[in-house]
């Protein structure tokens, strides 16, 4: 090393040490001349500074709360959140299918109506929660029975195409650590899915802190109920069935459940489900949950402004992850199987949806599944050739009385019989009256030597209760019969009952509610004494209290049953009833002729 560069690196030692020294002591003579600095570097008093009051709200603080309560030493509170000042406020977005109320509290829906599905004139809503302004799409850090967020979210629309997003969002701290919130809405023009996206990130690579025993990290909620409006869910004309589709537990075979509790009115399964769903009629909520583990829960306990509520809750475990993101599918619309099964074929939907099985949705007849579908396949090809659902249920009436007649026939043929040999039979009664077992003895010879057998006119009404029941259940709950309108003025509607005067107020009478004035139920009354007077013609009058009750019990009983029913089971039951007297003219016609022939 030559002389130059030795005193080179001796020069600039001097300077650094020197520079160092100088720079220490002024520092050292500022801070004794401001000591209020000293406070500021203690960081036990930063951990104990409460948080302005406009930089945080109700929802922060609880989960602030967290931090004093959980959080050791040596993870205290080293950031701080942003202001969040968000205004409260509201945001309308409309498809040709939907009208959708966004509110920036709580990043929820106030409102989904349908705008091509109507309730008394106006779209149906989704959306029910009796004014109180709950709304849906609630929700809530921890399990189901948390409350849900009411902080403002700040609010983005994003659109790529057709596609319309929705997010909102906001950020939250606990236990030191800053965490975002956002909700994403994607919506689709033609479609009736919202896709719902749930994601929790912080800035810093490390886990979102909703790690909390085995509590969920957070609750979504669609409720508190679904529409249209309704009076009372009876079982009947209003239904919410809490379903579920999925592969069973024990078998491993996709299966339709029904859930019900009636003591606690609150339902939870835990195992993986394709869909859960509230159900009602004619319209559905139904939510896919996503990946992962999920806790289903239907809570149909009264709350936010709704007596008869009925709440789908969908609960997702914490993950030490610093991104947690899941996405949900949710069918808001009719229970058109039309409509459903788009959503089994990823290229007739927007959305790219396969598999997702919502035609087994609506409520069916366990034990006559098949007949109810044979039925409905009929009633849509007589609707293709006629587009009047009345007509075309007229038509399948004529139809399912072509296919009874062989049955039918013979029953005539049976009675006739059973008039011809009344004669012998009393003769017997008078015999054997005093011994039962020889009068059955010898009652059954008769019947064998006669050719008779006295079931024979029971076999038509027994094969017409299987199609009776089958039917009832396809046009009580028929989508496309919903608004159809078969007699303008008259029956409007075949879903509902007819009528030609409405009561103010009701009354009760056996149970049934009578609020109106309908022709149809007295039309099959008239009907079915009349079709019992005409099938007895020639018959000699009984006088059992037994035959009584059937030949004048039994049609005022059912038209009591019937009274309420949908108007298209009432016309398909008294068509059955007008082609069967005239069925029966026609052959006491024959018969008559027949027999002055022989004459």
């Amino acid at each position: 090393m030559d002389k130059n560069t030795v005193l080179a690196v001796i020069l600039s030692s001097i300077i650094i040490l020197g520079g160092m020294s100088l720079l220490n002591y002024y520092n050292q003579k500022y801070a004794a001349e401001h000591p209020e600095l000293q406070k500021v570097q203690q960081p036990e008093e930063i951990k104990n500074e409460e948080p302005k009051a406009a930089d945080v709200t109700s929802s922060d603080t609880v989960l602030r709360s967290a931090d004093t309560e959980n959080s050791s030493s040596d993870e205290q509170k080293t950031e701080e959140l942003p202001d969040q000042n968000f205004p409260i406020e509201k945001i309308t977005e409309e498809t040709d299918l939907y009208k959708i109320i966004f509110s920036t509290e709580g990043g929820k829906i106030t409102d989904i109506q349908l705008l091509q599905q109507t309730d008394h004139g106006k779209p149906v809503s989704m959306v029910l929660d009796n004014g109180s302004g709950a709304g849906t799409f609630n929700l809530a850090f921890g399990g189901p029975d948390k409350e849900y967020i009411k902080d403002a979210f700040r609010h983005e629309r994003i659109q790529k195409g057709k596609e319309i997003i929705h997010n909102f969002s906001r950020k939250y701290i606990k236990n030191g650590q800053i965490f975002e919130l956002t909700k994403s809405y994607r919506i689709i023009p033609g479609e009736y899915v919202i896709e719902l996206s749930i994601t929790l990130e912080t800035p810093n690579g490390k886990a979102v802190p909703l790690l909390n025993g085995n509590e969920p990290a957070y609750t979504i909620t669609y409720g508190p109920q679904i529409g249209p409006e309704f009076k009372k869910i009876d079982g009947r004309y209003v239904i919410r069935d809490n379903v579920a589709w999925g592969p069973d537990p024990k078998t491993g075979k996709f299966k339709r459940k029904v859930y019900r509790d009636k003591k606690t009115n609150l339902i939870q399964i835990n195992y993986v489900v394709k869909w859960a769903a509230v159900v009602g009629k004619y319209f559905a909520v139904v939510a896919d949950p996503g990946s992962g583990d999920s806790i289903i829960t239907w809570n149909n306990n009264p709350a936010d402004g709704q007596d008869q509520a009925s709440r789908l809750q969908i609960s997702k475990p914490a993950r030490r992850q610093s991104i947690i993101e899941d996405k949900y599918i949710f069918y808001i619309g009719p229970l058109d199987r039309k409509i459903l099964s788009r959503y089994d074929d990823s290229a007739k939907n927007a959305f790219g949806i396969t598999d997702m099985g919502l035609t087994n949705a609506p409520r069916t007849s366990s034990w006559l599944g098949w007949l109810e579908t044979l039925l409905r396949w009929l009633l849509e090809f007589f609707y293709k050739l006629i587009p009047n659902y009345g007509v075309a249920i007229i038509l399948l009436t004529f139809l399912i009385k072509l296919i009874l007649f062989p049955f039918t026939h013979k029953s005539y043929e049976s009675t006739s019989k059973m008039q011809a040999i009344q004669p012998k039979l009393k003769a017997l009664q008078e015999q054997y009256k005093n011994d039962p077992q020889k009068l059955n003895a010898k009652t059954a010879e008769l019947y064998k030597e006669e050719g008779v057998n006295p079931m024979g006119g029971c076999l038509p009404m027994l094969l017409q209760m299987p199609i009776f029941f089958a039917l009832y259940g396809l046009l009580n709950k028929y989508f496309p019969l919903r608004g159809a309108e078969f007699i303008p003025g008259w029956i409007t509607d075949l879903s509902s009952p007819e009528s030609v005067y409405q009561f103010q107020n009701g009354f009760h009478f056996f149970g049934m509610t009578f609020d109106a004035i309908r022709i149809l139920p007295f039309l099959y009354l008239g009907g079915q004494l009349l079709m019992t007077k005409v099938t007895q013609q020639g018959q000699a009058a009984g006088s059992s209290a037994q035959n009584k009750f059937l030949t004048m019990g039994m049609p005022i009983m059912f038209f009591f049953i019937l009274y309420n029913m949908p108007s298209g089971l009432l016309l398909y039951w008294t068509m059955m009833n007008l082609i069967t007297i005239v069925q029966q003219l026609i052959t006491n016609y024959i018969k008559k002729n027949k027999a002055g022939g022989t004459a």
